[in-house]
């Protein structure tokens, strides 16, 4: 099985379809079927096996799932006992518990369309299914047990990979439809497959050994067998129970099936309701989805602009700072040529020093040479020093000209970059009090959308409240109950001291043999008849069989009995005188003239009253009976009658007491 079956959650819809068919069918007069088809399950809720075990449900439809076993962990198949429909087409089961025979009151199991290899042997246990459907799944053959499905009408095994059918099916004689794949079957022929269901049928009782019969002569007992198993339990018998209460069933059945429309009409309004809910509900998520889009979309867009506007003036930034370094790298190829051409300079004038010194020697040489004096050689030379001098000052000048202007230039370009950088801080300030207020907008329609959740959530605690006080007056209701159940053991308890001081009273006025004889006998409910009569041993030997069914003793066998018994006390009795019991003892009883009536409980003070409630099973009269010994108040008197399990705990029913309210 893929992972994807298992894992698999379910669609929120698909969760609210589960839920309310919950809630659907624990709701009071909900009828018996429990549909929670395709709700995408990967396993049936414990929920959903409680809900079937309580309120006794005769249909689960659980089709089209991803249903892969049909028990999950921590449930019994106990829970669906009273199942008499499973539908569990569509889902992916690999196999059905083994235990499956326990479901006696199935009728109808349809399991098509799944993966099915082989069905469990208890199947046979199955005695009142009548349709099996098992089409399109992978079974290879059929179990013998199969064969002892006594009611079963229909089975469609096609779609499968079965060619021998078992020799068992010919038990099955109230067989009408048979479905398989004729063309792939060995056993029987495929000509015999081919003919129809009787063909198969007779061909198979032939190679059993059987006389065939056609199907018709054995569906009636099958169609009357709920009717019967229905009325086993009256004493009255199956004629005097249906002749008695024919009439009230068909009247409830006829409000069975108003109450049935008006639930249906009503779960057609509320699915339309609930759909008309969904509808706004997804209109408003739309809408707020589109809102946030609209935001996250301008968000969006504010946010590419400013990225825009920053990489602009990011570009314009390093084209000034480039320009600038352009500008800078010129100013320095200035400077250094400046400063080459002064140093060009000082050699120029260390050479003319040197011409200088040449020039003295020269002039010395020329003096010694021409014989020039002295003094005129000293002002040719100062006047050369003075000329020299005068020329490196002018270009000393020029050159601290050439240095100011380079620093008032290069003043002027930084605050120009400056003044550029403040402007765009000025507009990036700008761009943000823009963003800011657009994430000022959006918070501000979240905490309205917040403030909304809130609300809903009041109104979600609020409902969680009124429950809780539903609950509260529950658990007060089963105090008062159990107070009521405590009462009416204790007047059962005088009801049975009433009843051993009569029986008492009654063996007094009569004679200790024939009392121990009927207690012999397991006949002492008789005695109040007996006393009633003024039997004795003598009148019981000249009575007849006939005289005590008159009186009222209606067994057969009892009548021969006792007079049997009767004369051989007799008999004993002239043999031996001395064990007739003297005259003197027999006592004129003191019995009432009638038989004692079962002692009705007094209805329980008004402080321990409860509120009246409607019988769980017609819904339609008030609860009047008690269950003991589990004390619930759930059923009318009609409704009692036939049942055995107390239809809230699932208990026996020891004894029943009827709730008489005063006035």
């Amino acid at each position: 099985m893929p992972l994807f079956f298992r894992k698999r959650k379910p669609s929120e819809e698909a969760r609210k379809r589960l839920e309310y068919q919950m809630c659907l069918a624990k709701e009071a007069g909900a009828d018996d079927i429990l549909d929670i088809s395709k709700c995408e399950l990967s396993e049936i809720p414990f929920g959903a096996f409680a809900t079937c075990k309580v309120l006794q449900k005769k249909v689960l439809i659980v089709h089209t799932n991803h249903l892969t076993s049909l028990l999950p962990k921590s449930c019994s198949l106990l829970s669906l006992a009273t199942i008499k429909v499973l539908d569990l087409h569509d889902n992916q089961l690999t196999a059905l518990p083994d235990d499956l025979g326990q479901l006696t009151a199935l009728q109808v199991l349809n399991v098509e369309r799944n993966q099915l290899m082989q069905l469990p042997r208890s199947i046979g246990n199955l005695t009142q299914l009548q349709t099996l459907n098992v089409k399109d799944n992978k079974l290879k053959e059929l179990p013998d047990t199969v064969g002892e499905l006594r009611s079963l009408r229909t089975l469609n095994i096609s779609g499968n990979e079965i060619q021998r059918l078992p020799q068992m099916l010919a038990h099955v004689r109230t067989l009408e439809m048979l479905s398989l794949d004729a063309s792939a079957m060995v056993y029987p022929p495929r000509e015999v497959c081919g003919a129809g269901t009787a063909a198969i049928l007779q061909f198979l009782c032939k190679e059993s050994g059987l006389e065939y019969y056609p199907p018709s002569q054995y569906l009636l007992p099958i169609l009357e067998q709920d009717g019967i198993e229905n009325s086993r339990d009256s004493p009255d018998g199956p004629t005097d129970r249906f002749s008695r209460e024919e009439l009230e069933w068909q009247n409830r059945f006829s409000d069975y099936e108003k109450r049935k429309e008006q639930k249906m009409l009503e779960k057609l309004e509320f699915e339309r309701r609930l759909e008309l809910g969904q509808r706004e509900h997804t209109q408003l998520l739309q809408q707020s989805s589109s809102q946030k889009d609209e935001i996250l979309q301008t968000v969006k867009e504010e946010q590419s602009r400013l990225e825009q506007g920053l990489s602009e003036h990011q570009r314009h930034l390093n084209a000034e700072r480039q320009r600038l370094q352009e500008q800078l790298k010129q100013t320095e190829q200035n400077i250094s040529s400046r400063i080459q051409k002064l140093l060009q300079d000082n050699q120029r004038q260390k050479k003319s020093s040197e011409i200088l010194k040449s020039l003295e020697n020269e002039r010395i040489r020329m003096e010694q040479l021409m014989s020039i004096t002295q003094e005129e050689t000293e002002s040719l030379r100062r006047r050369d020093v003075a000329s020299a001098m005068q020329q490196m000052l002018t270009e000393s000048c020029k050159n601290r000209l050439i240095q100011m202007a380079y620093e008032s230039q290069r003043q002027n370009l930084v605050q120009q970059a400056c003044s550029s950088m403040a402007e765009m801080d000025e507009r990036f300030q700008q761009i943000l009090s823009w963003q800011q207020m657009d994430q000022n907008k959006a918070i501000s329609q979240i905490l309205q959308e917040s403030a909304m959740q809130k609300a809903a959530f009041e109104a979600l605690q609020v409902k969680k409240d009124l429950m809780h006080r539903q609950i509260r007056s529950q658990e007060m209701i089963s105090e008062q109950r159990w107070a009521l159940s405590s009462l009416l053991q204790q007047l059962l308890k005088e009801k049975q001291q009433r009843e051993e001081e009569l029986r008492e009273i009654l063996e007094e006025g009569m004679e200790r043999q024939l009392v121990a004889l009927l207690e012999e006998l397991s006949a002492e409910h008789y005695l109040p008849i007996f006393a009633h009569h003024r039997l004795s041993l003598d009148l019981l030997s000249q009575m007849s069989p006939g005289d005590l069914a008159k009186v009222g003793v209606s067994e057969a066998g009892l009548q021969h009995e006792i007079l049997r018994r009767v004369q051989e006390l007799l008999d004993a009795a002239r043999i031996q005188p001395e064990l007739k019991p003297p005259m003197g003892e027999v006592v004129t009883p003191t019995a009432p003239q009638e038989p004692p009536e079962s002692v009705r409980p007094s209805a329980p003070p008004a402080e321990l009253e409860v509120q009246a409630s409607e019988c769980v099973v017609c819904l339609e009269r008030e609860a009047q009976m008690i269950f003991l010994n589990c004390g619930h108040v759930c059923c009318c008197q009609q409704c009692c009658q036939p049942l055995r399990t107390c239809p809230l705990c699932r208990q026996d029913i020891a004894q029943r007491l009827r709730i008489y309210h005063s006035s």
